[in-house]
């Protein structure tokens, strides 16, 4: 079983997107994304209801942003789709065609719609093949290979049909293409044998090419009372794509929505090296732009997604729910490799692997350090002294940093080196400081914190302490800007000594200080100023 009782893991394993693990889509920017194509779709559908698609039935959509921004996730989500919007979908990846050659091109469109959808079509073409046949057109009953002898036996021209369609029989091609040349203009004609006979010509220019695929366009419209969407990935400055898109955008396709998505260096790729097509492209029906969609609260948005999708048992309640989202913004706050959808889904992924091996109710810091160790081994906390493991760097992150702890932590800091002989821990005499020690040098030593989580000391009162010789050093341990004070030396605490300071005083509260931490320790006593 894996965590919060679910039954499979509810993240996609593969590196690259797949059509089924695209049907769930989670984030706002994406889901913004989503309503703008869908809208876009709807819009032409509504347009071309019970009419002749003609030319001018035609829109663009760009989407840009970058590489693992969920733009293929999304094109594929919106292909899923296709069966409740009244479309087809061809998707390509122009990265996968080399060379990028107009044969090349056109196989890609092909493969990219499903089956299902030529075999819906060729079965529309045969019904109509049939309804003409059953009108008394010669040529078209000479297309189905219907003769007198099966009249003779009996067999009507719907069951001749209902066999070819079956493939028990098959139609007569030469007698097709007569058929055919009277009522299709020659690209259409072609297509419609192609379909029927499930083999395909190649495209060998962009004439011929552009031709197929405004026949493709207008025949699903007029046979299948649906519109089409054509998803070009990774388009980049590529003069054969460029030329492709550009022949598609002139041509408009009837009934067709052209979904381009790149990236902002290909998109720049395109101004540099054909400056018309950008302005078309510029000029897009829609222009979606995801950015945002890796901002640590989307990426958050998009991992409960996954669990709420296969959560069946309502045991994903909203604790767990801000828990994951918690840890995730932590990831990516600390972690520059967790900062796009597909890194922080492929973690997630292990992550649930993990914790079903060993039989864990939900995915908490150990669960994910192990996943992380395993699946970017070396990665360490930037910054961190004490050599912090992931699972506790996150718990601490996660849960935050008060006024008592940080404090508490410094004190101890003090107390430890105490014990070490590094320092002579003092009587404090004033509550302005959180520590006074001396040093190895016989220097009287105030320390005091200053942080945003904390009350602001009067900076005065210290200096003015300073002053008076009450200490002969002030050393002021600060995450925030501030003045120095006189005779006082300023140490900035970023995050990571923060949490490194949080670390010690959780082991040396624990009395879990193993000796190989000595060295760290002393370390970070140092870079505070303390020795």
């Amino acid at each position: 079983m894996y965590p919060y009782n679910l039954d499979f893991n509810p993240y996609p394993s593969s590196p690259t997107p797949t059509e089924k693990d695209a049907k769930i889509l989670g984030g706002k920017r994406h889901k913004e994304a989503k309503t703008a194509i869908l809208e876009c779709i709807k819009e032409l559908n509504r347009k071309v209801e019970n009419k002749t698609a003609d030319n001018g039935d035609f829109r663009v959509i760009t989407v840009v942003q970058d590489v693992g921004s969920g733009k293929t996730h999304l094109a594929l989500h919106v292909k899923s789709l296709k069966g409740r919007y009244n479309m087809e979908c061809s998707y390509v990846d122009l990265s996968t065609i080399s060379p990028k050659s107009i044969s090349g091109i056109y196989d890609a469109i092909l493969k990219g719609f499903d089956n299902e959808f030529f075999v819906q079509l060729r079965t529309k073409f045969l019904h109509y093949l049939r309804e003409n046949a059953e009108q008394g057109d010669n040529s078209a009953k000479k297309a189905l290979g219907y003769s007198i002898v099966n009249k003779l036996t009996g067999m009507t021209i719907k069951e001749k049909t209902e066999e070819i369609i079956k493939g028990t029989q098959s139609v007569s091609v030469e007698n097709l293409g007569q058929f055919l040349i009277h009522k299709f203009n020659y690209h259409e004609s072609t297509l419609i044998k192609n379909v029927i006979s499930n083999s395909f010509d190649e495209a060998h220019n962009l004439e011929t090419l552009i031709g197929m695929l405004s026949s493709i366009s207008r025949l699903t419209h007029r046979f299948l009372g649906k519109v089409l969407v054509f998803e070009i990935d990774e388009l980049d400055g590529n003069k054969d794509s460029i030329e492709f898109i550009k022949g598609v955008i002139n041509a408009h396709l009837p009934a067709s929505v052209l979904l381009l998505i790149s990236t902002p260096s290909g998109y720049l790729e395109i101004q540099n090296v054909n400056p018309s097509v950008f302005d078309r492209l510029e000029k897009a029906n829609y222009k979606i732009d995801l950015a945002g969609s890796n901002s640590r609260d989307e990426l958050a948005e998009i991992v409960t997604e996954y669990i709420q999708h296969a959560d069946k048992n309502n045991k994903f309640v909203t604790d767990a729910q801000q828990e994951l989202e918690g840890q995730i913004r932590v990831l990516y706050d600390e972690f520059t490799e967790f900062r796009n959808v597909r890194s922080v889904i492929n973690i997630l992924y292990q992550s649930m692997e993990k914790a079903m091996q060993s039989d864990a109710k939900k995915v908490d810091e150990n669960v994910i350090d192990e996943a992380i160790r395993q699946s970017y081994p070396g990665l360490r906390v930037r910054g961190s002294i004490m050599n912090i493991p992931i699972s506790d760097f996150l718990t601490i992150r996660r849960n935050g940093n008060n006024e008592k702890e940080i404090r508490k932590a410094v004190q101890n800091l003090t107390i430890f080196e105490h014990e070490l002989g590094s320092i002579q821990k003092l009587e404090k005499q004033n509550l302005v400081f959180d520590a006074v020690y001396q040093d190895n040098l016989g220097s009287k030593v105030g320390l005091a914190v200053i942080a945003d989580e904390l009350g602001i000391p009067d900076i005065e009162k210290i200096s003015d302490i300073s002053k008076s010789a009450i200490v002969d050093k002030l050393i002021i341990l600060t995450n925030k800007k501030i003045q120095t004070p006189y005779n006082a030396t300023v140490v900035n605490m970023d995050k990571s000594k923060i949490v490194d300071l949080i670390y010690f005083n959780n082991k040396y509260h624990d009395k879990k200080i193993a000796e190989e931490d000595t060295e760290r320790i002393e370390l970070l006593a140092k870079t505070l100023s303390i020795i």
